[in-house]
């Protein structure tokens, strides 16, 4: 019987790398090692960067790594910080093709297998990634309120800055730049699969909207290409979407830096971009640097709704 070589094991040699960072993912990491170990696709290694976790994190990864030797797990001494984690995975990594996954977040069986064609057969796209649904209490918060009053003008507005599917891009860089930039949100093609190489060359770890950042900088290179199924599944429960508060507390800012958040990162898209570029846009841009104000809006409405 002919075998599907595609599909086979290459422990000496695999074609993908799923890095996984983590921090204190008790909760969640069975289920989305569980994801990757249940893919059609066999050919990968998986390598988890556990940045100091206090929980029982450790254990459970460990516990992976002696049932499957396609596992590599490495501890940080101290925590890096998570753009840092991120980094560590994609610069140690030596396969072809690459790709994050979130110790929250889970794939269907056939993500890889349906992803990595579409980067071998086409160079001009720079990511693949599938639609996505997310899961989680925050989604259900904005469908608990009323219809009517101030409750129905935020879910609209909610609805607009974060909508939550990936996009495929196409056309000039200016025409893709504009088109990411008005669209917000859509971290989640971060998590899509890239050629390792080239990721490595877009890597941004100087600003806190790395994400975004990235993704301007792969337009450049080429196009985003979304697989029209849902194979991508998001945990919403994260820090980052349990409001304003919360999420200056975590990462330890003051309370004006909080609502300047965006600066730095219309700077560093001023510096990287162009001024011809960016002033073109400059309406998108103070869309961006008004956002951590709205969500401080949000996020008092939500206290006051639940007291």
């Amino acid at each position: 019987m002919k075998m599907n070589l595609s599909k086979e094991k290459n422990q000496n040699n695999p074609k993908i790398t799923v890095g996984i960072p983590v921090f204190n993912g008790e909760k969640s990491i069975r289920r989305s090692l569980d994801s990757v170990l249940s893919q059609t696709f066999l050919d990968f290694e998986l390598v988890i960067s556990d940045n100091a976790s206090t929980d029982s994190t450790s254990l459970i990864c460990q516990e992976y790594k002696k049932n499957d030797k396609r596992i590599r797990y490495s501890r940080n001494e101290k925590n890096i910080g998570g753009i840092a984690n991120f980094k560590l995975l994609l610069d140690e990594s030596k396969t072809e093709y690459f790709v994050w996954l979130a110790a929250d977040d889970y794939w269907d069986p056939t993500f890889l297998e349906k992803n990595l064609p579409i980067l071998e057969k086409n160079l001009n796209i720079i990511c693949s990634a599938s639609q996505v649904k997310y899961f989680g209490n925050n989604m259900d918060y904005w469908k608990k309120r009323s219809v009517r009053g101030p409750f129905r003008i935020f879910r609209k507005i909610i609805k607009r800055f974060q909508n939550l599917q990936n996009y495929p891009t196409s056309g000039t860089f200016e025409s893709k730049f504009r088109y990411y930039l008005k669209l917000r949100g859509h971290h989640h093609i971060l998590f899509g699969m890239y050629r390792t190489e080239q990721l490595k060359k877009i890597f941004v770890t100087d600003i806190s909207n790395f994400d975004l950042a990235i993704m301007l900088n792969a337009l450049r290179f080429g196009d985003f290409y979304v697989i029209d199924d849902v194979l991508m599944h998001r945990y919403d429960g994260g820090i980052s979407s349990q409001g304003f508060f919360a999420w200056k507390e975590s990462q330890k800012l003051s309370f004006l830096k909080s609502l300047s958040l965006q600066r730095p990162f219309t700077k560093w898209c001023f510096r990287n971009f162009g001024y011809a570029l960016c002033l073109k846009n400059l309406d998108l841009f103070i869309i961006w640097n008004l956002e951590p104000l709205f969500f401080l809006i949000v996020n008092i409405i939500r206290k006051m709704d639940n007291d």
